[in-house]
C-alpha cells in the first residue's frame, strides 16, 4: 500500500476511534461526563497529536500503529500509568502561591468562620 494511502487509512482510523469515544461519552449522564473531564481532555489531545504527527510518520510506522486494536484507548491507559509531572508542577505552583498569599496577609488580622476579617487594621474591618 502506498504511504499516502496508509496515512489516509491511519487518519480515518483515529478519527473513527475518536468519534466512537465521543459518542460513548455523550451517551453518559451529565454527572458521569463531568467526572470524566480529565479523560476527555487527554483523549482529545491524543487525537490531535496523532493527527498532526501522521504527516511526519513513515509508512511502516503508521502500519505498525494500525496493528493496535484501539490506539487512543491504549495511549490513555499507558498515560495513566505514568507519573504525571504536570500534576507535580501544578502542586508546586499551588504550594508556592499559598506561601505568597500567606506572607502577604497581615499577621495582626484574623478571619472569622464566615471569612470576615477583623483585627487591628480599621480599613480591613470596613470602617
Amino acid at each position: 500500500m502506498r504511504e499516502d494511502c496508509v496515512r489516509d487509512h491511519f487518519l480515518d482510523r483515529i478519527y473513527g476511534e475518536y468519534q466512537t469515544y465521543k459518542a460513548s461519552v455523550l451517551s453518559c449522564p451529565n454527572a458521569d461526563i463531568f467526572g470524566r473531564c480529565y479523560e476527555i481532555d487527554v483523549m482529545v489531545n491524543f487525537y490531535e497529536i496523532l493527527a498532526e504527527k501522521a504527516d511526519r510518520l513513515q509508512g511502516h510506522e503508521l502500519t505498525a500503529l494500525l496493528q493496535r486494536k484501539n490506539i487512543l484507548t491504549e495511549l490513555y491507559g499507558l498515560w495513566l500509568k505514568k507519573d504525571d509531572c504536570n500534576y507535580r508542577e501544578m502542586e508546586r505552583h499551588v504550594e508556592d502561591e499559598i506561601e505568597t498569599m500567606i506572607r502577604e496577609f497581615p499577621k495582626e488580622q484574623e478571619v472569622d468562620a464566615s471569612g470576615k476579617q477583623y483585627g487591628h487594621n480599621k480599613a480591613a474591618q470596613g470602617g
